[in-house]
């Protein structure tokens, strides 16, 4: 990760100085994360903060022939700018005037802290994207334009506003005429200079972050930006941000549903703010459009971060947000026209695609592949760990207590470490006692299938991730075993769910089929002289392959010419699941697993799920703990690790 090229010291100055203004610093301040502790270390949010104001003192401090512009000089620039490319748009207006359609930011980055590059973005040109963006319907754009950690510049913003001011233009002679989108500038704003900065460059708003800004300069930036005719975005996460922004006079708030400071993501966040809100009797309720411009909310409450469905947009269209921002799902989609168009930011569109939804259970309702659309990226991170092969109960509770989600035991006629239904019923009783449970989960709550495969596999990792959040479940292997063989050993041992990892194609993998919610594995087939996959045949194959019937996907390595792949202690080429996931699709990887290479996975293309079986072992079926706990442990914090980031 880059680290700021000033000293701690210098940076905690920088900070504090933000306050020579105030005259009631501990009022101004008691928001700050650590204020006034002196043994206080810099969070990463602060850290990019402080390096921003110590660079823009450098910038605004040169002289000569490379001198900054005054902020007179800036001003006058965006006089010219507005005058000749017309005048900034309201944000506000902008999100209200949608409704009861939930509006859509959608962003522009080129990397982030901890994620470095988002896929091929470094060599995507701003205006290109943002285009693709308005096309499919975002009403703004969110620039980011720091450039240290996040590779932006105010030259991306002012492409993306005329760009897409042509793009809106152009459109005015077809029967779908649209306003173009406000322009947001993403940055880390601590001065009026960078917002007559942002002004200039043509951005229509500029994002202001509670979290860094004492409560006397807050006021002052967001009174500025109205003198600019600008409707600043001011965002909060904990209750006393909130508190902040509204005393400073915020009327739109964004809400991050992650802590900047300690990067914990809780989408809950933005809902407890909504109830805030309307406990103090403050209104902001995103409803259809009001008549008169009196009748119009006071407040906008906006979602900030972590959503990537249709499913998000929709539980915060019930809490009465009215704006969803969405970045790096977006930036990392295959397609993002498809991605933003299966958010579903209509209600009607949602309720449509619900009804579209039939019932769990019948392979007569399954649908192939994407239907030609794919969704937006999988970010989400690693959420499920399955160790596999467990043979004994003292091994399945050894993963229990290590953090496992998934137990898996093998039936497959020909494993080493398959088991019998006498062994699979105690390992099943194993795991029920550590879990507090006295019977299989319920699968009766599973989502009803859409009406293709990828917003039901999409689904269905939500359900999976809320089934094994807190009790761990068992998982039965079988291998080109028949249907009624698979039912009978479901319900004799109580098994929770099943995977196939034979030829028996996707449709076997049905609820009704199986007995219970099934896993598909899919084969990748590797060349034995070589180790190389055809990436590109996989990807394809398991897009246009994939059904509604299972309710997960995993990749596990085959060596080519073989009859059966798994089993074999080798890994596959992950990209292909990282690819797979750019298209929307979580997948749990397995094969050639172990302690030290999860983490290499877990960071890197940050699977829905990983799977270990002969990576944890001292012998086939015999599992040492020490390699179980090290790899559940490793891996979970990869993934913690992985999920740092803005």
């Amino acid at each position: 990760m880059k680290v700021s090229p000033y000293s701690e010291t210098e940076l905690k100055e920088a900070l504090e100085s933000l306050l020579n203004d105030s005259v009631n610093v501990h009022n101004d301040a008691k928001h700050w994360f650590g204020h006034a502790d002196p043994n206080h270390k810099l969070s990463m949010l602060q850290t990019i903060t402080a390096t921003r104001i110590l660079d823009y003192e450098r910038h605004c401090n040169t002289y000569g022939e490379t001198a900054a512009p005054s902020i007179q000089d800036l001003l006058e620039a965006a006089q010219a700018f507005t005058k000749q490319h017309g005048p900034r748009l309201d944000l506000q207006a902008v999100i209200q005037s949608q409704s009861p359609r939930m509006a859509l930011a959608a962003e522009f980055k080129r990397a982030s802290p901890s994620k470095g590059l988002l896929a091929s973005s470094s060599q995507q040109r701003a205006g290109d994207q943002a285009v693709k963006y308005f096309g499919a319907g975002a009403d703004i754009i969110s620039v980011l334009t720091e450039e240290r950690w996040f590779q932006g510049t105010l030259r991306d913003l002012t492409e993306v506003r005329l760009e897409t001011a042509s793009a809106a233009a152009a459109s005015s002679n077809t029967t779908l005429t649209r306003t173009r989108p406000a322009i947001l500038r993403k940055d880390f704003v601590i001065s009026r200079y960078m917002i007559a900065e942002a002004a200039a460059a043509g951005a229509d708003t500029v994002l202001l972050i509670v979290a860094v800004l004492p409560l006397h300069l807050l006021k002052d930036l967001i009174d500025y930006c109205r003198s600019l005719d600008m409707e600043p975005l001011v965002e909060v996460h904990a209750d006393e941000e909130l508190d902040v922004a509204l005393q400073a006079g915020a009327r739109v708030i964004g809400v991050n549903n992650r802590n900047l400071h300690t990067f914990q993501m809780d989408l809950a966040t933005s809902e407890r703010v909504a109830e805030t809100l309307t406990q103090r009797k403050l209104a902001f309720q995103h409803s259809p459009p009001a008549t008169d411009e009196q009748s119009l909310p006071q407040y906008t409450l906006c979602a900030l971060s972590g959503m990537s469905t249709c499913h998000d947009v929709d539980r915060y269209r019930k809490a009465g947000l009215g704006m969803c921002l969405i970045g790096e799902s977006l930036m990392r989609a295959a397609d993002p026209e498809a991605a933003i168009a299966n958010l579903c930011l209509h209600p009607d569109d949602f309720e449509k695609l619900m009804t579209q939804q039939g019932p769990q259970g019948s392979s007569a309702s399954s649908s192939n592949g994407n239907g030609g659309s794919y969704g937006a990226a999988y970010t989400k991170g690693t959420q499920l760990i399955k160790v596999c092969g467990i043979t004994k109960p003292e091994d399945a509770l050894c993963a229990c207590q290590a953090g496992a989600n998934l137990i898996g035991v093998i039936f497959a006629e020909n494993s080493p470490r398959r088991v019998t239904r006498e062994q699979a019923a105690a390992i099943v009783k194993a795991v029920l006692w550590f879990g507090e449970r006295d019977h299989s989960i319920n699968w009766d709550n599973l989502p009803n299938k859409a009406s293709t495969a990828l917003p039901h596999l999409v689904q269905c990792s939500e359900w999976l991730i809320d089934s094994t959040r807190r009790k761990p479940v068992v998982v039965g292997v079988f291998q080109n075993q028949s249907s009624s063989v698979i039912r009978d050993t479901v319900a004799e041992c109580g098994l929770d769910l099943v995977q196939l990892h034979g030829k028996e194609g996707m449709a076997a993998a049905n609820t009704k089929e199986c007995g219970a919610p099934a896993i598909r594995v899919v084969d990748i087939s590797v060349d034995p002289e070589t180790g190389k996959s055809s990436a590109d045949y996989a990807v394809d194959s398991i897009l246009n392959s994939a059904t509604t019937d299972p309710v997960a996907i995993l990749l596990d390595t085959s060596i080519k010419g073989q009859k059966n792949g798994g089993g074999t202690g080798l890994a596959f080429d992950w990209t292909i699941a990282q690819r797979l996931q750019d298209c929307g699709l979580p997948v749990i990887i397995a094969g050639g697993l172990h302690a030290e290479s999860v983490v290499g996975c877990v960071q890197t293309i940050r699977p829905f799920g990983v799977d270990v079986s002969s990576g944890v072992e001292e012998s086939p079926g015999r599992k040492d703990h020490d390699k179980v706990k090290s790899f559940v442990h490793g891996a979970r914090t990869a993934a913690v690790e992985a999920n740092k980031g803005f």
